[in-house]
C-alpha cells in the first residue's frame, strides 16, 4: 500500500511539471437581458464596465492545449428611466475548463472555448441614495453557466513566458435561480494574458 501512496504522489509531481501556469486580465462589457413573468423585456438597462481576472493550469501540447481554474467577473450595468438612475454592482466567483487551439506554424494566432459555472458571491443595486442587496432576487441567485470563445494574439514568446493580448465573448445562463422571472447577460472581454511554462 505504501508503494502505491508514493508511487501515486510521484505521479501528481511529473503530471505538475508538465503545466503551464497562466494569469489573466483585462476588461468586461457586460450587458444583460431581463423578462418579467410575462415575458416583458426591461429596456432601461444599459451595459456597464467591470474587471475580470482568470488563474488557472494548463498543459502544454503542440498546437492545441486543455486548461483549467478560476475566475472572478465584475457584471456591471446602468439603467434607469426619466426619473430614477440605478447601477447593478455584479461579482461572479466561479470555475472554468478550456481548450486552447493555435492556427499557425509559430503558434502566436490561436482560438478558445471554454466552458465556466459561477456564482454571485456580491451584488447590489444603487437606486438614488438607497443601496439594496441583489441576492435577495431569485433571478441572481444560484449557479449560472457560462459558455465563452475568444481569439488570442501572442506578443511576446520565450522559452519560459508568453504573453497574449485577446478578445473573448462569454454568454451567462443562470440554470438553478427558481426565478420566473428570466435573466441573462453577455459580456465582450478585452484581455491580456500572461502564460508561464
Amino acid at each position: 500500500m505504501k508503494n502505491y501512496i508514493i508511487f501515486g504522489f510521484m505521479l501528481i509531481a511529473t503530471s505538475l511539471s508538465a503545466q503551464d501556469v497562466f494569469f489573466e486580465t483585462g476588461m468586461n462589457f457586460t450587458s444583460y437581458a431581463y423578462s418579467d413573468n410575462d415575458g416583458n423585456s426591461n429596456d432601461n438597462i444599459e451595459p456597464g464596465t467591470g474587471v475580470y481576472v482568470r488563474a488557472g493550469l494548463g498543459s502544454i501540447g503542440y498546437r492545441s492545449s486543455f486548461s483549467y481554474g478560476i475566475s472572478l467577473n465584475q457584471l456591471n450595468a446602468t439603467g434607469g428611466n426619466g426619473f430614477d438612475l440605478y447601477d447593478w454592482k455584479v461579482t461572479h466567483l466561479g470555475g472554468f475548463a478550456q481548450w486552447n487551439r493555435n492556427f499557425n506554424g509559430d503558434e502566436t494566432f490561436g482560438f478558445c472555448a471554454a466552458f465556466e459555472f459561477s456564482t454571485m458571491v456580491s451584488g447590489k443595486q444603487v437606486l438614488g441614495e438607497g443601496s439594496y442587496k441583489l441576492s435577495e432576487y431569485d433571478e441572481f441567485k444560484g449557479l449560472w453557466v457560462s459558455p465563452r470563445f475568444g481569439l488570442n494574439y501572442q506578443v511576446v514568446s520565450t522559452n519560459s513566458v508568453l504573453l497574449e493580448l485577446g478578445y473573448n465573448f462569454q454568454v451567462g445562463l443562470n440554470i438553478t435561480g427558481g426565478a420566473t422571472e428570466k435573466l441573462s447577460f453577455n459580456t465582450h472581454q478585452l484581455g491580456i494574458k500572461l502564460n508561464i511554462q
